[in-house]
């Protein structure tokens, strides 16, 4: 017998071919479907339902009938469906495991034109809930539709007093199909091990590993640490950075010695390859700096002690020329006594005139004798002036030279350190390499789920599909030692 058959027979629906390909006719579905039409009433209107009166100020809402055309148009429906489906579509699909209620999730019932029943509860630990009007139900184990039948079951022909509008009383009765019940937040999930993350993550339907993974931050590479190269790659980026900018500033400070020692006022440096954008140029611009500042003071010194080389020059000069003019008067002075001795002993001159005459040459030569002192204290003078002018200049070179055996050494330490920070690099950033080329392999991903009360574990990948309360955990795998790589120069 056909599926049209069965239907017709169990139905009874005019108008369906009892032999087995009979057609549903239109006046057979007109019938069905208009015939036992009414008017359907609203529920809960005052207008097309009569309500009962059980005081002063007390009625009762009740509907008279049920709309029988919305039971013909169900009819309808399976009918069509039936009728169009083939020996593909009635075969049973296969059986999917439905949720299953756990403590911890939360329940939403909504109940149609009464706002003030609906609400969302948490399911209690002993797996029981709590709604107003029908109290605790248990329902840990429930899949999502025995739910909403068992809601419905409890609510059905309730009767919930609301007042009107105008102060009457009104009792209602809750019909079976006016509330619903869904499970509106899951339980979480949870994430743990080498996550940036760790801890619990809200469950979304067909949510992933690789959604929770993301959710958690990420692999946190940081925490796998010990003998391996993998290490920390912004740490070493920032050394290798650092020990470049000091390179930079090593040969900056090289070319301004060796231009120093030149007698330059300014060098120019060709930009170090790994050094940062702009670096080179304020280095070298502030050792400009540095170079003319101590070129102005180097010049001002030797200014000084030639300046004053100088005026020691002709204060020497002058102190000669006087030197020469006293000496001049002592001899004059020294001739003057002889020829009043000569004429003492003759009787022509008295001998005051003798003795004086010996006071002015002692005067003169005492004269002559400061003035020659002078002279000499002016010479050594400028020969201390002229040795400092020397020193200065070889004090200046030997201490540049100093400085630029320093800057030679600092300059091949930090490219030693900087080398070996290159190698660190190239080896983390090899092993990361490694780590990140096939993620399911490298990461360890076990599963522990509760079923029927009793925790199973499992290795699953990135693209498993959890379910509300899992708990994930993630281990990233040891890789391979990078196979050669010399770090030795």
């Amino acid at each position: 017998m056909s599926a049209r058959a069965v239907l017709a027979s169990a139905v009874r629906v005019p108008g369906v071919a009892e032999a087995g390909a009979g057609r549903l006719s239109r006046h057979a579905c007109w019938r069905m479907t208009r015939s036992s039409c009414e008017p359907p009433h609203a529920l809960r209107t005052k207008a097309s339902s009569p309500a009962l009166s059980f005081g002063k100020g007390i009625a009762m809402s009740i509907p008279l009938h049920r709309p029988k055309c919305l039971n013909g148009l169900a009819t309808l429906g399976v009918v069509s469906l039936l009728l169009g489906a083939g020996p593909d579509r009635c075969a049973a699909a296969p059986d999917a495991q439905p949720y299953r209620i756990h403590p911890g999730d939360v329940i939403e019932v909504t109940v149609a034109g009464l706002p003030e029943l609906s609400m969302r509860n948490r399911v209690q630990p002993d797996g029981a809930v709590a709604f107003p009007l029908v109290g605790a139900l248990t329902v840990a184990g429930l899949s999502p539709d025995e739910l909403r039948q068992a809601v419905q079951a409890r609510f059905a022909r309730k009767v919930y007093r609301r007042r009107s509008p105008d102060g009457r009383e009104l009792l209602v009765i809750i019909q079976r199909d006016e509330v619903s019940a869904a499970v509106a937040d899951y339980r979480p999930v949870y994430v743990d091990g080498d996550v940036a993350r760790p801890g619990e993550i809200p469950y979304r339907p067909e949510m992933t590993v690789r959604q929770a993974l993301a959710l958690a931050g990420g692999v946190d590479l940081a925490v796998w640490r010990s003998t391996n190269p993998v290490m920390d790659m912004a740490s070493y980026k920032a050394e290798y950075d650092t020990l470049c900018v000091e390179m930079t500033k090593a040969e900056a400070q090289i070319a301004r010695l060796e231009g120093e020692l030149k007698g330059a006022q300014r060098f120019d440096m060709n930009p170090a390859a790994n050094a940062s954008p702009g670096t080179d140029g304020n280095i070298v611009q502030i050792e400009n700096d540095i170079m003319q500042a101590r070129a102005v003071d180097y010049t001002r010194e030797q200014e000084f002690l030639r300046n004053s080389i100088d005026q020691l020059s002709t204060r020497t000069s002058v102190l000669q020329t006087q030197q020469r003019e006293e000496q001049e008067a002592a001899k004059a002075d020294s001739e003057d006594l002889r020829r009043m001795v000569e004429l003492l002993k003759l009787g022509n001159v008295a001998n005051p005139r003798v003795l004086e005459a010996r006071r002015a040459l002692l005067f003169s030569q005492t004269r002559a004798l400061q003035v020659t002192d002078g002279l000499l204290q002016l010479q050594k003078q400028s020969a201390d002036l002229a040795r400092q002018l020397q020193h200065l200049q070889d004090d200046r070179k030997t201490g540049l030279l100093k400085e630029l055996k320093e800057a030679r050494g600092a300059l091949a330490a930090t490219r030693i350190r900087r080398d070996a920070a290159h190698e660190k690099l190239k080896l983390a950033s090899m092993a990361r390499s490694q780590l990140l080329a096939d993620e399911n392999s490298r990461l360890d991903i076990r599963l522990a789920r509760e079923t029927k009360g009793r925790v199973s574990t499992q290795n699953v990948d990135r693209d498993y599909k959890l379910t509300p309360g899992d708990v994930v955990e993630i281990k990233i795998k040891e890789p391979p030692q990078p196979k050669s790589v010399s770090v030795l120069r």
